[in-house]
């Protein structure tokens, strides 16, 4: 029996996942679409990175109208990957501070302890580089580990149509679906079609 990982262990590779796949990104990748609709592959890193940002401003106790008012900023500058290690360093230190777990932070979607936020950063950087490795077309795979945890965090979500970036496929999924098409499919992505999402 393996002994389940620790949550920001998981965050780590979540990052890693994603920081994989944004080396593999060449000059003429920015502007393809993601299975986010509304996102190109620099809108899509662009939020995450500046989710990076948010949530650091989160646990150190910024109101909801400042964290919020990092949307419309450019993130990325010159050097994307750069730019994402730095606030994925960033953030992971934030979470390693003594106290965290209990911090309770005012985000949009309602007041969530520094726990919840921890779970809420897994899921995205997770999910947004299956996102990246659909849209430039490399390996879609990701840590058994995060899947698995994905799963469990996900199964008492709200996912509903008021959430529709994380609502879950029309298209039906095989009883033999893997974990990860499961996942996948439970967050609104289609691992087999094309079906985007927003």
């Amino acid at each position: 029996m393996t002994v389940p990982r620790d949550p920001l262990e998981l965050l780590v590779v979540a990052h890693d996942e994603f920081g994989r796949r944004l080396r593999l990104v060449g000059a003429g990748d920015w502007r393809r679409p993601t299975p986010c609709s509304e996102w190109n592959v620099r809108a899509l890193v662009n939020h995450v990175v500046g989710a990076n940002v948010r949530y650091r401003l989160l646990l150190r106790g910024a109101s909801t109208e400042r964290v919020e008012a990092t949307r419309d900023v450019d993130h990325l500058g010159d050097d994307a990957p750069a730019s994402f290690i730095a606030t994925a360093d960033g953030v992971v230190a934030c979470f390693r501070e003594e106290g965290v777990f209990d911090r309770i932070a005012h985000h949009v979607a309602g007041d969530r302890t520094g726990r919840e936020l921890l779970s809420m950063r897994i899921l995205d950087s997770a999910v947004h580089a299956w996102d990246l490795a659909r849209a430039i077309g490399a390996d879609e795979t990701l840590d058994e580990d995060v899947v698995a945890f994905l799963l469990a965090y996900t199964a008492g979500l709200d996912l509903g149509p008021r959430q529709h970036a994380f609502a879950p496929a029309h298209a039906g999924l095989p009883r033999t679906a893997s974990r990860q098409d499961q996942l996948l499919h439970r967050l609104g992505r289609s691992p087999i079609g094309t079906e985007e999402v927003e």
